[in-house]
């Protein structure tokens, strides 16, 4: 009998045969994560089929609405994550923060992701905090140089700021670029991608999707919704989090040639083609900002605008032409979550505000993971 909510229904004979028959691996999630692990699995197995679907026009996520950080972790982040994991989760951090970072500047040309290797620079609002993390600096360069291969990362510095703690393996990027080069890349390989999608629930034991179109049968699937997951993955425990953006209008022979951290790297600001963009203040407002509504407030923006004022530009003239906000997925731990959740279903998702630094890296594990590990068994390599 002919099933009627089956997506099959809505395409041609040709649409079915190249879209949705005989796939081997569908990803939900056209992200970075979701991109990097179709990449792998086509790299390494290049006759399988993968399909990628996505519930946007094109992808539109948190990959393409961040401000274009490349960063694995000022000192005081890096501080804050050994008090709160301990050491051994703290360097398991860095290093695939660093690990993904490498991997998607020798997947990607920099040139075509227009990135640029400006050092991170930390400031701080008062001299107490400054003397603290200055103390820290030996302690980050102890704890980072095996990963980074690099004995000396972090530095004291007098810049724009005054004195700052500069990371210098930092850069920038454009993040719409990135994403461009990696969907480029992945069509390249031969991926399938289907957008406008939008997931409703899984029904594991039927091996469906059941989406805004039509139901979609699965072989093997990997979820890579990151802050989007409780919509199908309620059991996830990865919460959404909003992060608020602003840049301003071009102020010409405005340039910052360094990439800035405030709070913990709950603030955060750089110069783009002669504009400051500012972003962050989540802080202000945890539990408002646990949402996966777009859109900006303005305690936030204010806030961000009274940063820009009193520290940034002082007195210079600025407006805003533009501000926007991408949702993140957090949780009580900063590791990702990378298992098996069924026989046939792993997640990859709660990149913890890092996605940019870590998504080619968790690409690579979970298509490592379902290419080599027994699927029964369930195993969960970081959570």
């Amino acid at each position: 009998m002919k099933d009627n909510s089956s997506i099959q229904n809505r395409l041609s004979w040709w649409e079915s045969e190249y879209l949705v028959d005989g796939v081997d691996y569908t990803i939900i999630g056209a992200g970075i994560v979701g991109i990097s692990t179709a990449i792998e699995l086509k790299s390494i197995q290049p006759e399988l089929k993968v399909l990628v679907l996505d519930k946007k026009t094109a992808p539109m996520g948190a990959s393409t609405k961040n401000a274009g950080f490349a960063c694995f972790g000022s000192i005081s982040e890096i501080w804050d994550d050994f008090n709160n994991y301990g050491e051994s989760t703290c360097r398991k951090l860095i290093e695939m923060r660093w690990k993904g970072l490498t991997k998607l500047k020798s997947r990607i040309p920099l040139t075509r992701m227009y990135y640029s290797p400006k050092p991170g620079s930390e400031i701080f609002d008062n001299e107490e905090d400054m003397s603290f993390y200055q103390g820290k600096i030996a302690w980050s360069n102890a704890l980072t140089a095996d990963i980074l291969e690099h004995d000396e990362c972090y530095h004291l510095q007098s810049g724009a700021f005054g004195e700052e703690i500069i990371n210098k393996l930092e850069g920038s990027l454009n993040p719409q670029k990135m994403m461009n080069e990696l969907e480029a890349k992945a069509r390249n390989l031969g991926v399938i991608f289907m957008f406008g999608i939008e997931i409703q629930d899984i029904q594991y034991q039927n091996k469906v999707l059941e989406s805004s179109t039509g139901n979609i049968g699965y072989d093997k699937l990997i979820v890579c919704t990151n802050g989007f997951s409780n919509s199908t993955l309620p059991q996830s425990k990865v919460r959404p989090a909003r992060n608020q953006v602003l840049i301003t209008n071009k102020m010409p022979g405005f340039e910052l040639k360094h990439c800035y951290h405030m709070n913990k790297g709950y603030v955060y600001f750089r110069s783009y083609n002669e504009r400051l963009l500012i972003g962050g203040g989540r802080d202000l407002d945890l539990e408002g900002e646990t949402t996966v509504e777009l859109g900006t407030t303005e305690l936030i923006t204010s806030y961000l605008k009274e940063i820009v004022k009193r520290t940034i530009l002082k007195d210079r003239e600025f407006r805003i032409a533009h501000t926007w906000s991408g949702i993140l997925g957090v949780g009580d731990s900063k590791m990702p979550i990378v298992k098996f959740i069924n026989p046939d279903v792993l997640v990859a998702i709660r990149m913890g505000g890092m996605g940019v630094a870590i998504g080619s890296y968790i690409g690579e594990v979970a298509a490592s993971m379902v290419l080599s590990i027994d699927n029964t068994a369930h195993q969960l390599y970081v959570s």
